[in-house]
């Protein structure tokens, strides 16, 4: 049987939401020396800021191959292992061995050695469940500033968005500063991703606050961040954060920190260029995957009107959401982990491609932006329960599991 599944046609609509209240975290006064100017107290105008960060050559060799992606089949490489519930792979702005970030609090190299201990918050991190450190970002003006940001649950049930400074290998822990503070109903569905969009902001996913059937009714609220991808900007001249111009809730009517809404659990996701990727947990019936565009603010993903491409309440109306480009049904997984796109070097063929898999069965594909996928599943086999992956400093697409693996992708 082919390796190539037929995509979902993209259906792309847009509801605006309308509501009075605004949100109740909001950042103190911002102060700014970069070149973009402040709108009002809050709120920033959209810039590009370079990336920063440098790379460490492959440790392993691999061999390029431009071979149809039909004719290839793909493996997950043994790379390191030995990590305790490690959730992400980032590659290491200082130019060391790639980081690991392990749930129960701490960061740690991908050595394949002793795992040297960047950071350990263990005491400050609540680990049960979906709750822990599961997020870490690297500010793309890193080499001047040398600022990382974490997200993490923390006692009284918050997740916690804070700074730091990564120096001489290590995280000095008293050089750590929360950004914001946003409180959780439950212990699930608390998303946690982090990552720096190509606008230079600062995303954050945040899922509806956890209960069966969005128990909260957080998905289509605008007033609260739950539910919501959020998106502001930080560094060493803003005070906590600062709100884009451009977010859809800056006049009112909802939470300016909010960029779209409508999402159940973005447990990851992931940028290519100007297109976020968001894999989205589904509650009763699908796992989905969405693909828009992050010049497009206001955007509303549907939860808990809708369920992939189906109603999930009866009288929903589809043309009204963002619709997944892809979903797969709880006949074949229960819990998608995305994912990340590859752009590297020793698969040209792949390059495009956003890889996830199931968190429950260890199916594993992938899909690109204009719709072609694949069904990697019989080729990779199931080696854990994959929790998150990750772009190494080298280039290429890694894999962790909760088993404590790191994993290579790789094709033949």
């Amino acid at each position: 049987m082919s390796r190539r599944i037929r995509g979902l046609a993209v259906v792309v609509a847009v509801i605006v939401a309308s509501c009075t209240a605004t949100g109740s975290d909001t950042s103190s006064t911002v102060t700014s020396t970069t070149a973009a100017p402040i709108v009002t107290s809050t709120t920033l105008t959209p810039t590009t800021v370079s990336s920063g960060g440098s790379t460490v050559p492959p440790t392993t060799s691999t061999t390029s191959t431009t071979l149809p992606l039909a004719d290839l089949s793909m493996q997950l490489a043994d790379y390191d292992s030995g990590f305790s519930h490690p959730v992400l792979l980032v590659a290491a702005p200082d130019g060391g061995s790639d980081l690991v970030i392990e749930q129960p609090g701490r960061v740690v190299r991908a050595d394949r050695g002793d795992h040297e201990v960047v950071l350990d918050i263990t005491d400050d991190v609540i680990f049960d469940g979906e709750q822990g450190l599961l997020g870490f970002a690297v500010h793309p003006d890193f080499e001047s500033n040398g600022l990382v940001y974490l997200s993490y649950t923390a006692s009284g049930r918050r997740s916690v968005i804070e700074s730091a400074v990564l120096s001489d290998g290590v995280i000095d822990r008293t050089s750590r500063s929360v950004v914001m503070t946003i409180d959780q109903p439950a212990g699930n569905h608390n998303g946690g991703m982090i990552a720096f969009g190509p606008d230079g902001y600062l995303w954050i996913g945040l899922g509806d606050g956890g209960g069966a059937d969005d128990t909260y009714g957080n998905g289509q609220n605008p007033d609260t961040a739950l539910g919501s991808m959020l998106r502001v900007a930080v560094g060493p001249d803003i005070d906590r954060y600062g709100v884009p111009s451009d977010n859809p809730y800056v006049a009112g009517g909802g939470d300016p920190r909010i960029w779209a809404i409508g999402l159940r659990n973005p447990w990851r996701f992931a940028f290519d260029g100007t297109d976020l990727w968001i894999a989205d947990v589904g509650q009763r019936e699908i796992e989905e995957v969405n693909l828009v565009d992050t010049s497009t603010p206001g955007l509303n993903f549907g939860w808990n009107q809708m369920e992939g491409t189906s109603c999930f309440r009866s009288g929903c109306d589809p043309g009204a959401y963002i619709l997944p480009v892809t979903e797969y049904g709880h006949d074949r997984g229960c819990s998608i982990t995305g994912g990340v796109v590859y752009r590297g070097d020793a698969y040209p063929s792949l390059r495009g491609q956003f890889l996830y898999a199931d968190y429950c069965t260890g199916l594993f594909r992938s899909i690109s932006a204009d719709g072609l996928e694949f069904d990697w599943t019989s080729d990779v086999g199931v080696v854990g329960n994959i929790t998150g992956f990750g772009t190494g400093g080298d280039g290429e697409a890694y894999v962790v599991t909760k088993q404590g693996g790191v994993y290579r992708v790789e094709l033949s």
